[in-house]
């Protein structure tokens, strides 16, 4: 009964972490908390319905972290209203660097409405941006 709950642990976050795995800190932290939550679960012989809250809440956890963040961020319009000098013919700069090569992400996934854009020269956050 205990291979089928550990079991059933596992997969549960190897698909969540196959979307969201830099949240988690990558494989070797996704190992250690699937052998964290498998020894909770024989240890103290936890059901795997409390198991699941748990995760989902962790999940949640991170969802909301990551919005906050995100909304924090200036907009294009305010990040160019309190750095005019970043605005160029050609586009946006950093304001720290004045590099003109940025890179963009979204949000949750690689193709989300929600999107930051970061320096590629020296990785600040510099503004947010909804797609329509």
């Amino acid at each position: 009964m205990y291979y089928f709950e550990v079991l059933t642990v596992f997969l549960f976050f190897l698909l969540l972490s196959a979307f969201f795995m830099p949240f988690f800190g990558g494989c070797i932290v996704f190992i250690l908390v699937f052998l964290f939550l498998g020894g909770l679960i024989v240890f103290f012989s936890l059901n795997f319905v409390w198991l699941l809250a748990f995760g989902l809440i962790i999940y949640a956890y991170g969802l909301v972290t990551k919005y906050l963040r995100w909304h924090k961020l200036p907009d294009v319009n305010q990040y160019l209203h309190e750095n005019p000098q970043c605005k160029l013919a050609s586009g946006v700069c950093c304001n720290k660097c004045s590099s003109e090569k940025l890179n963009h992400f979204g949000l949750f996934h690689a193709t989300s409405k929600w999107r930051f854009y970061s320096c590629a020269q020296c990785g600040t956050l510099l503004f947010r941006f909804k797609v329509l």
